[in-house]
């Protein structure tokens, strides 16, 4: 994280922050406090976006029904996106998964969080082009490979 916030203190060139790893391991704490930094430290009152997350297996399911895709053409152009939890929807036909690599391809140089249950490795399986994107330079990856939270207060 501080790789990403020192980044856009400085108004380097835009990237990415990608966490990945398991349920409960904290990625989606650590990206809205990367978000939360951000946006205190930045001019955002005269741009037209949602200023919180996306979760994106929700606006999957809007867009299965037929909602929300002027949404995802507005997130093109967003200065900053948080999507949490990407390809943690049901995808069977392919459709989210083109929806996102549509979104994130037009993303590229800007400032954008995401997170994922997934490890590179996985999400490459299914969606290559959209791995090759999280791991290009100056974009930041993390994998975070730890037992969830609540599963560790058990033992």
């Amino acid at each position: 994280m501080a790789g990403l916030l020192g980044a856009f203190k400085a108004n380097l060139e835009p990237r990415w922050l990608t966490i990945l790893g398991n349920s409960g391991t904290g990625k989606t704490h650590v990206a809205s406090a990367a978000w939360d930094y951000m946006q205190k430290r930045s001019d955002w009152s005269e741009q037209t976006f949602i200023h919180s997350r996306v979760y994106w297996p929700s606006l999957v399911a809007s867009m299965r029904g037929g909602v929300g895709y002027e949404h995802v053409i507005e997130m093109y152009k967003w200065p900053v996106l948080f999507l949490d939890d990407i390809c943690a929807e049901r995808d069977t036909t392919g459709f989210a998964g083109e929806q996102l690599n549509t979104l994130l391809g037009c993303r590229m140089g800007k400032w954008t969080i995401i997170t994922s249950n997934l490890l590179l490795n996985q999400i490459g399986e299914t969606e290559p082009r959209l791995a090759d994107r999280m791991i290009r330079k100056p974009n930041l990856l993390a994998e975070v490979k730890t037992t969830s939270y609540a599963l560790r207060k058990i033992k």
